[in-house]
């Protein structure tokens, strides 16, 4: 049978003896240009934990071409058995710069590339909060999430951490959770989706767009909560800073209302919801609140906190 070209909807996409050809003005996925990046933290809650570590690199057709890479002083205690997880200590990150030194480097060094992370929305909002805190202006650039890739490309596998992949794939990923290794893992992930993604003829850049949708961005607004907390809150507030012992009264999910003794740690936004993490007495544990269902509070003078 002799071949023939059928000219696509964006008018750069032919097909050749079943093969789908690209014009030379038309940019493709093996082509493009993309940074990948990770950030390791203190923990989970951008407002209370900071980051310790942001990696990145800028690469095409899975070869580098530059990277980014830094410790970060969070200016307050990592908790042991996070520096479990990924090995970063407080003397280790003592004479690094802080968030606002770290991000605004980072932020020039990803210039205006679209960006790659697994787990996109928790990297997303570290960055997002210090550009919040700092008052950093943030670029645009799209965040796609290899995560949310590897769950529409390969559905069939159980599971799609990024440790699980890199060895389904036989990609080198040695060190866990620090930033550099990561980056070079999700590198590796992001190349075999490309690999899928061309067995189901998405071979252009704009193809790749369409097919993944909306991507995230950096939005450092969503955390003016933190700052235009209603005036009835103001006192709460104060004592979060102060650290200072609290009683409240707190309505579960049930609507079960208790009182409670707490040490406020801190205030961040999760969801759209403003939340109060503290050390709860009655619970024995580190407990997040929801402030709209904290009904009363007061300071307890620390002699009796009962700490």
């Amino acid at each position: 049978m002799g071949g023939f070209n059928w000219v696509g909807p964006s008018g750069a996409i032919f097909l050749l003896h079943g093969k789908w050809l690209l014009k030379d003005s038309e940019p493709d996925m093996r082509s493009s240009v993309f940074v990948g990046f990770d950030t390791e933290t203190t923990g989970l809650y951008p407002g209370f934990d900071q980051v310790v570590e942001i990696a990145a690199c800028r690469f095409r057709n899975g070869e580098t071409i530059d990277t980014f890479q830094t410790l970060v002083n969070p200016e307050r205690d990592i908790p042991p058995e996070v520096t479990e997880i990924h090995g970063i200590t407080e003397e280790m990150v003592k004479d690094s710069p802080n968030g606002l030194e770290a991000v605004t480097m980072f932020l020039e060094y990803i210039g205006t590339d679209p960006l790659l992370a697994h787990n996109a929305p928790f990297d997303e909002r570290f960055i997002s909060f210090n550009c919040h805190k700092y008052n950093i202006p943030t670029p645009d650039n799209p965040i796609y999430d290899t995560l949310q890739m590897s769950r529409r490309l390969f559905p069939e596998l159980k599971s799609h951490g990024l440790a699980s992949l890199t060895q389904i794939f036989g990609i080198v990923h040695d060190v866990k959770h620090r930033g550099m290794p990561d980056v070079m893992g999700m590198r590796g992930v992001f190349q075999e989706c490309i690999n899928r993604l061309e067995r189901i003829n998405i071979i252009a850049r704009e193809l790749f767009d369409d097919w993944y949708g909306e991507p995230i961005q950096f939005s450092p607004d969503k955390y003016n909560l933190l700052i235009k907390l209603s005036s009835e809150y103001a006192p709460l507030k104060d004592a979060v800073e102060r650290g200072e012992c609290m009683e409240v009264v707190y309505e579960d999910r049930t609507g079960k209302r208790t009182r409670r003794l707490i040490r406020p740690q801190g205030l961040y936004v999760a969801y759209g919801n403003l939340y109060l993490t503290a050390y709860c007495h009655l619970r024995e544990a580190n407990r997040n609140f929801k402030l709209e269902r904290i009904h009363a509070f007061r300071i307890i003078d620390d002699n009796n906190c009962g700490d």
